[in-house]
């Protein structure tokens, strides 16, 4: 589920050319283009980006549309076809799933069903896959695995449910454009899946990110109830959301979801790093210490006085003041953990074991009352999977 189109053989007024086609085209389907890093990123959906990158004498376009669903894939070719028609010269075309050579979408939507049944097969015999992301395009988290619950994209169900849906059905809950057209349950998977990954509950104002994501809901809630009135949506959610943005409510006479709506990151999560991954509140604020590669989890606030607790966690033990406390076993691991106080404030220090592999955490927390609690958080971290 990848499609790749090289463009060869170009000068750098042709390049330019290109650049700007794109940015038409993004304009005419009304989605994100921008330039980040190395790259150009455009964003059709919630869960697929296409790339550009260049080198001396080419520009080439890449998209995994595994995440997106049956209609992204489509997109995605019609754009990289759309840009051979405006800018004609010599071009190279993959696509793994034969769509650029057939345009039969009855037959590419078989195949996701297919990858479905593949993923339903593999949940049902591999537990160790659950441990795994095969939810999103990209994420820096995964959500702590619960017993007798299956983990989608746009949030758990119990398994026996997961078990007894057939792949049709779950299409919904694992793909965000499943149809030719963006149309109503497009918006409102788009929603719910970012509820399900970038909702935060109470602390929805707490920085620009948290604020642009909860715009996007009401956006795509709104988008789904305009193209069909009849269709359920997260309406309480919604309600909450346009309050705490203080942003006008539009819905009217929408009908209120039956299903939980799940958000993840309202509780504790694995926050993923390197080949680490550190439990703490999913709303947590995640920044990187290049000095000493670490991660920096800030806890959540709702307002700016608040600061409660900061865990850091690393492969280097420079970031601990001590790392030779008693050793405890806890699943499988040897943790050496040493708690000081200073100023009122508690420095907890931590090495975590597990076979040949060692990583350490420095968390400081300023209230007492957090302590169990952040104790708890470093038992539970953890190394990903090798």
């Amino acid at each position: 589920m990848f499609v790749r189109c090289v463009c060869k053989n170009l000068n750098e007024k042709k390049k330019n050319e290109i650049y700007e086609v794109l940015g038409a085209l993004c304009q005419r389907e009304q989605i994100q283009i921008e330039e980040q890093a190395d790259a150009v990123v455009i964003t059709p959906c919630v869960q697929g980006k296409i790339y550009v990158t260049e080198d001396d004498h080419s520009i080439t376009l890449t998209s995994s549309t595994r995440h997106g669903g049956p209609g992204f894939h489509a997109f995605v070719v019609d754009l990289m076809k759309d840009l051979q028609v405006e800018v004609p010269g010599i071009y190279e075309m993959y696509d793994d799933l034969n769509y650029s050579e057939d345009e039969n979408f009855d037959r590419l939507v078989n195949l996701y069903v297919d990858e479905i049944s593949y993923l339903k097969g593999l949940l049902r015999k591999e537990e160790t896959i659950r441990n795994q992301n095969y939810m999103y395009d990209e994420t820096f988290f995964l959500p702590i695995e619960k017993e007798g619950r299956i983990l989608t994209a746009i949030g758990d169900m119990d398994e026996q449910e997961f078990l007894s849906m057939d792949e049709q059905e779950l299409m919904n809950a694992f793909f965000v454009w499943n149809d030719w057209d963006k149309n109503a349950q497009y918006y409102k998977n788009a929603a719910l899946t970012l509820l399900a990954k970038e909702g935060v509950g109470d602390y929805v104002a707490m920085n620009e990110k948290t604020l642009k994501h909860a715009d996007e809901i009401c956006d795509f809630i709104e988008l789904a109830h305009r193209l069909d009135p009849l269709i359920s949506l997260p309406v309480e959610h919604y309600d909450f959301l346009t309050k705490k943005l203080g942003r006008k409510h539009t819905l009217k006479d929408a009908r209120p979801m039956e299903q939980e709506v799940i958000q993840y990151r309202c509780e504790e999560v694995y926050h993923l790093f390197e080949d680490l991954k550190v439990v703490a509140h999913g709303a947590s604020q995640r920044s990187v210490d290049p000095t000493h590669p670490s991660l920096i989890l800030m806890s959540p606030y709702t307002s700016i006085e608040q600061w409660d607790w900061l865990i850091q966690a690393s492969h280097d033990p420079s970031i601990c003041d001590h790392t030779d406390g008693h050793p405890t076993e806890y699943k499988g691991k040897t943790i050496r953990m040493q708690e000081d106080i200073k100023e009122g404030i508690t420095i907890l220090d931590a090495s975590i074991e597990r076979g040949h592999r060692v990583f350490y955490i420095h968390a400081v927390v300023a209230d007492p009352k957090n302590v169990a609690y952040i104790k708890q958080c470093i038992r539970e971290s953890d190394f990903q999977q090798e």
